[in-house]
C-alpha cells in the first residue's frame, strides 16, 4: 500500500497523460484508441484457446477496473457491460475522449479498492495494466474476488521488470521521476499477486525483455532510451485466473 499523496500524484500524472492524448486525437495527431478494439480481439482468442468460450458468446456480465476513458469491455462481447474508473469524471468532461465509447457500456466512476458493484454477479473481470497505479493492491484484488462468480474469470495484465529493473525504478518511482506508477512488478511478483488471491491461475505468459530494450532503443526520445540504458524496459506479463469456490486458499496453480 502506497500513501494517499503518493496515489494523488499518480493520478495527476494520468490526467495529464489523457489531456495530452485528447489533444492528439482531437488535432487528428493520434489514433482513435484503436488499441482496446484489438486488445479485446486478443482477449477473445485467448479465453477461446482456454476452453473458456462461454464467456465469449455475448452472454457474460463483464467488469472492466481501470478501464481508462473507453475500455477494452467496449469492444468484448457482454451481455452486461461495466467499466470503472477513478477518472470517470474527467473523462466525462471531456470534448473528446466520450465520444469514442460504446453506449452499450455503463461507465461509473470509482477505485479498485472500493468497486460499485454488486458481489457475486459478474462472469469476467478485466484488469489491463492497471494495478501498479492504485492504492492499496491487495485490497483491489479482494474486490475483484468479490464481485466475481465463482467459477468466473480474471483477466489481468502488468507491465513488469527484470530484478534489476524493479530496484532501478523503486528509485525512479520514489524521486517521481516515474510519477504514474507507485507500485513495481516482476513476473513473479505479478504471480505471487494473484495466487495470494481467491483465484487459480489457467495462464501465465510473459512478453519478451529484450524485445522491449530494442523497441526503446529504436524510439527517437530520450526517455524510452534512458529506460533502455538504465535496464527499466517493461515487458507485459498477462494472466487469466479463474475465482475459486467460495475463497478457500488457491491450489498449486500452474505447474
Amino acid at each position: 500500500m502506497v500513501s494517499p499523496e503518493r496515489w494523488q500524484t499518480a493520478q495527476q500524472y494520468e490526467r495529464g497523460y489523457w489531456e495530452a492524448l485528447a489533444r492528439q486525437i482531437s488535432a487528428g495527431a493520434a489514433s482513435q484508441l484503436d488499441w482496446y478494439r484489438w486488445r479485446a480481439q486478443q482477449l477473445v482468442k485467448r479465453l477461446r484457446a482456454l476452453d473458456q468460450d462461454h464467456l465469449t458468446t455475448g452472454q457474460a456480465r463483464v467488469v472492466e477496473v481501470g478501464s481508462g476513458p473507453v475500455g477494452l469491455v467496449a469492444f468484448f462481447p457482454a451481455a452486461e457491460a461495466i467499466a470503472v474508473d477513478p477518472l470517470e469524471r474527467f473523462y466525462t468532461a471531456s470534448a473528446v475522449l466520450p465520444r469514442l465509447r460504446n453506449p452499450a457500456v455503463a461507465y461509473r466512476d470509482g477505485v479498485g479498492e472500493h468497486l460499485p458493484c454488486e458481489s457475486s454477479r459478474y462472469d469476467l473481470a478485466i484488469m489491463e495494466n492497471c494495478i501498479d497505479h492504485v492504492l492499496d493492491m491487495q485490497a483491489v484484488l479482494a474486490e475483484l474476488g468479490r464481485v466475481l462468480k465463482p467459477g468466473a474469470a480474471l483477466y489481468f495484465t502488468v507491465n513488469c521488470r527484470t530484478p534489476w529493473g524493479f530496484m532501478m525504478h523503486r528509485v525512479l518511482s520514489y524521486l517521481r521521476l516515474d510519477a504514474g506508477h507507485p507500485h513495481t512488478f516482476t513476473r513473479r511478483r505479478a504471480r505471487t499477486f494473484l495466487e495470494s488471491g481467491p483465484f487459480r491461475l489457467l495462464s501465465l505468459e510473459t512478453d519478451s525483455y529484450l524485445e522491449a530494450v530494442w523497441s526503446d532503443l529504436r524510439t527517437p526520445g530520450l526517455r524510452a532510451r534512458l529506460k533502455a540504458l538504465l535496464g527499466v524496459s517493461e515487458f507485459v506479463v498477462s494472466a487469466v485466473a479463474v475465482r475459486l469456490e467460495g475463497g478457500q486458499p488457491p491450489g498449486p496453480g500452474l505447474g
